[in-house]
């Protein structure tokens, strides 16, 4: 039986900052919880009511990669309340940006809609023109993590979204029956973890997996990386700095030296024999039978180990640590969730704002959890996670964790996977380094935005 454990998210959270991990835009939510907790007592009976007005039904817009549960469970305690009732409309996940702008150019605006996460969507929305602002509202923010708030800000400090979910994370899974067998513990520093990998291989495992055929998976050691190696030496300020081309991803020192070390893992015969090939289905195949140790990934892989292997695997087996820095165990990578975004023009706008509140409520936030359980961005709220959940949470709570570079910058790491994929086949830092920014700023340059034109 699982071992989850019941959290309280402390409110002394200080400094945690966030992908997608494909490089994508895709909507991002987490799948990596276990089943549903069981949900105490009602719900119902201490939320406070919204002003009870003449009945209307409101407009929810959600990409139907999202599991419509939990919010349809909130919706139906919304219409106990208020007499309001709520209409999903579950549009494609691939096209869901483009529906949004067709409908917003086109005046058919959903009441409410719940987009990716971070200021970046704003851009996309032209967000000071099209959609309501939050930024002063203390009775959405006292509810809320502090630096979900800075990094929800644009260049501005104006807020036109509320984060509402689940935290995802990034990091190094590993095979913790592997770890015993060649007698290791999660590293201390990054030499610690490589002298650690020179061990597993010596007892006849596969240290580090790859999935390079995929494209995808080798840009989550930059982006777990970024946050233990990059953001201690170019600080906030830095990000700032690319965010407005300011400062260059070529001249960053840290950045190249990410490219190396990912290099010197092939090398060093640290990575199976033909990263080339690797799938990420593959990885889990491998990570359940024990033929391979570690791998740097997104929460993503825990439902799929769970599916294949059990959630008694997930529970007892996987473990979880940061990317290392040269001077310690690291700082966790964190992915934020969705936005709740409500467009000015809205038919409904103002009760659309009313169910955005009722939504955050600390029972309503309870009910979300138990239904889809994960690490909690809410003051206070309760979630049950798994250990590997747990182990991020800590380090949240213990000021070591930090959102994904990406969520933080307007500009995407654009085509970054082909780029990986040549310098997995070439080895060629230089060459990767300066494609890699190239890219960057192309991007920049065709959002028009500042600093890039």
């Amino acid at each position: 039986m699982r071992n989850m454990k019941t959290v309280t998210l402390s409110a002394s959270i200080a400094a945690i900052m966030a992908l997608t991990a494909c490089g994508s835009e895709g909507t991002n939510s987490s799948s990596s919880t276990p089943a549903a907790a069981t949900p105490g007592a009602s719900t119902a009976a201490t939320t406070p009511a919204p002003t009870k007005k003449d009945p209307v039904t409101l407009t929810f817009a959600i990409s139907n990669t999202v599991d419509a549960t939990p919010f349809n469970k909130i919706f139906k305690e919304f219409e106990a309340k208020t007499g309001n009732k709520v209409e999903l409309q579950a549009l494609p996940g691939g096209d869901f940006d483009n529906m949004m702008k067709t409908r917003f150019s086109t005046g058919d605006f959903p009441d409410l809609f719940l987009m990716q996460p971070g200021p970046k969507q704003y851009v996309k929305l032209r967000a000071s023109e099209t959609l309501r602002e939050w930024s002063g509202d203390k009775a959405v923010w006292d509810r809320i993590i502090p630096t979900m708030k800075d990094f929800q800000a644009d260049a501005n400090k104006k807020i036109y979204g509320v984060p509402f979910g689940a935290t995802g994370m990034m990091g190094i899974y590993y095979n913790k029956d592997v770890f015993a067998k060649a007698g290791v513990q999660p590293p201390k520093n990054y030499t610690d973890m490589i002298e650690s990998a020179k061990k597993i291989k010596a007892a006849g495992v596969t240290p580090f997996y790859e999935g390079v055929k995929d494209g995808w998976p080798p840009q989550v050691f930059y982006f777990t990386g970024w946050v233990s190696n990059v953001d201690p030496a170019i600080g906030d300020a830095g990000v700032q700095n690319l965010e407005k081309n300011a400062l260059k991803l070529a001249d960053i020192p840290a950045l190249k030296d990410l490219f190396t070390k990912q290099k010197e893992l092939k090398d060093l015969g640290l990575l199976q024999s033909n990263p080339l090939a690797g799938t990420f289905d593959e990885l889990q195949n491998l990570m359940g039978e024990g033929k391979v140790g570690m791998a740097f990934m997104l929460d993503g892989i825990i439902p799929q180990l769970e599916k294949k292997f059990g959630k008694d695997f997930v529970t007892n087996k996987i473990g979880f640590f940061p990317f290392p820095s040269a001077t310690d165990a690291g700082t966790a990578l964190i992915t934020p969730p969705n936005q709740l975004m409500i467009p000015s023009k809205a038919k409904n706008a103002d009760v659309a704002a009313e169910l955005v509140k009722f939504m955050i409520s600390p029972e309503m936030v309870d009910l979300y959890y138990q239904t889809s359980p994960g690490i909690p961005i809410f003051q206070s709220a309760k979630s049950s996670l798994y250990p590997v959940q747990q182990t991020v949470k800590d380090l949240i709570d213990a000021n070591k964790a930090k959102i994904n570079v990406q969520n933080r910058l307007t500009p995407t790491f654009a085509d970054f996977q082909k780029t990986l994929q040549t310098f997995f086949i070439d080895g060629d830092v230089d060459k990767a380094l300066k494609e890699f920014s190239a890219n960057y700023e192309k991007d920049g340059k065709a959002k028009l935005l500042d600093g890039f034109k």
